[in-house]
């Protein structure tokens, strides 16, 4: 089951978005809030019917695209199987995915938001934010090559 507080905390900021707050957007973004797999659709529609919702495919997408939309979650780059994953987007940070394995890493620097600032002074652009996305091959993936 998730953690009350985390579905608080979704519920609050699904209303601060004027978001229409259902017990399965609560779920979809408290896990979103506190994963760090940076999940699939079909990774999010098992975590929802897990906690005991019952909910369609078609319905997690539309409330993904919603909270898109709400700047509340980003895409990140399609794993190597062609699916799309997902990620809390509270503090600009970008992504380091293996091209292996498919994990991901969040890495929070400093620098990433200077970029945005650079960015918006260049060009004029009203900046509402950015994605980065190094790839390479995490130092697991790099062990188990190197037997």
């Amino acid at each position: 089951m998730e953690n009350q507080a985390t579905l608080a905390q979704a519920a609050a900021k699904l209303r601060a978005k004027h978001v229409k707050n259902t017990p399965q957007r609560q779920v979809i973004l408290s896990y979103l809030m506190t994963s760090k797999e940076h999940p699939s659709i079909k990774m999010i529609h098992e975590h929802v019917a897990a906690n005991g919702f019952k909910v369609s495919l078609a319905t997690v997408y539309n409330t993904l695209e919603i909270l898109q939309e709400k700047e509340l979650i980003i895409q990140v780059a399609a794993d190597s199987d062609g699916h799309m994953r997902y990620d809390y987007y509270q503090k600009p940070h970008y992504h380091v995915i293996c091209v292996r394995c498919n994990k991901i890493i969040d890495v929070f620097h400093d620098g990433f938001q200077a970029v945005e600032q650079d960015a918006a002074q260049a060009t004029g652009f009203k900046v509402y934010n950015s994605q980065c996305e190094v790839y390479g091959l995490c130092p697991d993936c790099q062990a188990e090559l190197a037997k």
